[in-house]
């Protein structure tokens, strides 16, 4: 599963939310938001909060941001995770996060590196790709 802790979506293991580490990232091309945020207050129940929404607003400027909280714990972590996914897999257009990122290198691949660019203008064509990225 590599660095991240699910499949759908890149996201800490547990232990970087123990050290108080908060995390926000997105899936679905901003249609599912998220962020984890530990609350650590010097007396009383240690948890794990997580927030969704949807759209490309920060979630201080965004209406529906749904929470839900969870005991800072690796079973706290994985409860969090499931919802995250149970969540995330009720949208349309839901995939696993290798499935994105490999939709995501063709179209750059497609875009960037054509064999049929190449063949009509060689090299030339990473320097104009250089150039259009620069604006």
């Amino acid at each position: 599963m590599g660095s991240s802790a699910s499949k759908y979506f890149e996201i800490p293991k547990f232990f970087v939310f123990g050290e108080k580490g908060v995390f926000t990232g997105s899936a679905s091309e901003k249609d599912f938001n998220y962020k984890v945020v530990p609350n650590c207050p010097k007396e009383g129940d240690k948890s794990l909060r997580a927030y969704i929404w949807a759209g490309d607003k920060c979630i201080d400027k965004s209406e529906g941001v749904e929470m839900r909280e969870f005991p800072l714990s690796e079973e706290g972590h994985r409860q969090m995770l499931d919802w995250l996914e149970e969540e995330y897999l009720k949208r349309p257009d839901a995939k696993p996060l290798y499935a994105r990122q490999m939709e995501k290198s063709k179209e750059i691949r497609e875009k960037y590196f054509s064999i049929e660019d190449y063949m009509e203008r060689g090299l030339g064509i990473k320097q104009e790709n250089q150039e259009s990225t620069d604006k």
